[in-house]
């Protein structure tokens, strides 16, 4: 009789533990699900102080274009750094990123400054109506150390920390897993490690494998 009792009482408890487990499941399919997204244009400005690492302004630009079009940004993101002599490597500089990047149409702004937008869109060089288009995205996981079209190296610490302090709060990017952590002035052998969760554009039907709606 105790192990019938026992048994019945194993079979009840797994039944209710599974029952439990289905609305966790059925979320995780929906947290991964494609969702309506559109463009968000902004401009994001800051100082790049580099205590270990300088660079000249082209390799940064380029660089920091390369990290914000595998995040989801649009194509025509531009990354401007200014203060370099001659561009020449430098410690100090001021970045100005023009972008537009994916959000969820329900923390898309309700509206938008006309004229800041269109100086913005002129940047860009992307029409309005391209822009004001819904498209189907999804959140990605994406670990930057590991993209090797990046090229991240170990002294690329505080570009990476800059990246994370000054322009992911600004886009639609949760950090995951964050061993970004540099020591001013001591160049350490291990690439910073940053994993995020972005959310980014699904390719159009007749657009090839990996590119993203533009």
């Amino acid at each position: 009789m105790r192990v019938a009792a026992s048994g019945s009482k194993a079979s009840l408890i797994a039944a209710v533990c599974g029952g439990l487990l289905l609305p966790l499941a059925s979320r995780a399919a929906e947290d991964s699900a494609p969702v309506q997204a559109t463009w968000k244009t902004q401009e994001i400005r800051y100082n790049y102080t580099g205590f270990t690492t300088a660079y000249d302004c082209d390799a940064f630009e380029s660089k920091l274009e390369r990290i914000l079009r595998a995040l989801g940004a649009h194509e025509q993101t531009r990354v401007l750094a200014q203060g370099c002599f001659a561009n020449r490597p430098t410690r100090n500089f001021f970045v100005t990123i023009t972008t537009a990047s994916p959000v969820t149409l329900a923390d898309a702004p309700k509206t938008e400054a006309n004229t800041s937008r269109e100086k913005l869109l002129k940047r860009l060089g992307v029409a309005s109506a391209r822009l004001d288009e819904t498209f189907p995205a999804e959140w990605k996981t994406i670990q930057l150390s590991r993209d090797r079209k990046l090229d991240l190296e170990p002294g690329d610490c505080e570009l990476m920390q800059g990246l994370r302090d000054h322009v992911l709060p600004k886009l639609s990017v949760k950090i995951v897993t964050d061993r970004v952590s540099c020591i001013p002035r001591q160049l350490t052998t291990q690439t910073p490690e940053l994993t995020v969760s972005a959310l980014v554009a699904l390719p159009k039907p007749d657009a090839p494998a990996g590119k993203p709606q533009s």
